[in-house]
């Protein structure tokens, strides 16, 4: 479960983290290059002026007009942008001081369909296994509570007799007031046996 909702969470936060697999389509990349490279940057929605009149001038051999939107999520959008490979390094950096956040992302079609692959498997596995585990829930929980009890009626004692100290003329008793009787129940208790433990409240 734990996998499953990691996945679940890539494919459904911020930009900045997200999958980008199920989001970019093979057509918003240079693929197969020796020389080119398309990148994948996140751009806050209050730059998306300045992205869009300056993005060519962040390094050199930028390809103007190859930046396009993906998407967008209401606070920040997607862009892709092409480059020759050799100032990759210089865009990055030009960019991370404008506030832009250049993803690292290499478009791979087997990679995405491998991704979906074990999303899709994981998600049959998971219903798979609620059944039985509703079940053995339904067998262990009760017995695992009355185990939690006897721990606890074992430590309220253990702590009366270290605390008041023998013989154990005491009795052990669980209230269990409403809520919107909870403080006054408390109150009457301290004033009942307050005397006992001075640092009680």
């Amino acid at each position: 479960k734990a996998v499953v909702s990691t996945q679940s969470t890539g494919e459904s936060g911020s930009l900045v983290t997200r999958n980008l697999g199920p989001i970019v389509k093979e057509e918003d990349f240079v693929v197969s290059s020796e020389y080119l490279i398309t990148v994948v940057v996140v751009v806050p929605k209050m730059s998306y002026k300045e992205w869009e009149g300056s993005y060519w001038k962040l390094a050199d051999f930028v390809v103007p007009g190859s930046s396009k939107k993906i998407v967008e999520d209401g606070e920040q959008a997607l862009y892709t942008v092409t480059m020759f490979r050799k100032t990759l390094d210089a865009f990055k950096n030009n960019a991370r001081e404008r506030k832009f956040v250049v993803r690292d992302f290499t478009y791979s079609k087997e990679k995405i369909e491998q991704s979906k692959k074990e999303v899709t498997n994981l998600q049959k596995a998971k219903v798979k296994a609620y059944v039985p585990l509703i079940r053995w829930l339904k067998g262990n929980f009760s017995e695992a509570f009355v185990n939690w009890v006897h721990v606890k009626a074992l430590r309220l004692f253990t702590e009366s007799v270290l605390r008041y100290g023998l013989p154990a003329t005491f009795m052990t008793a669980v209230l269990e007031p409403n809520k919107k009787s909870e403080k006054k129940l408390r109150e009457k208790l301290y004033s009942m046996y307050g005397n006992l433990d001075k640092s009680a409240v």
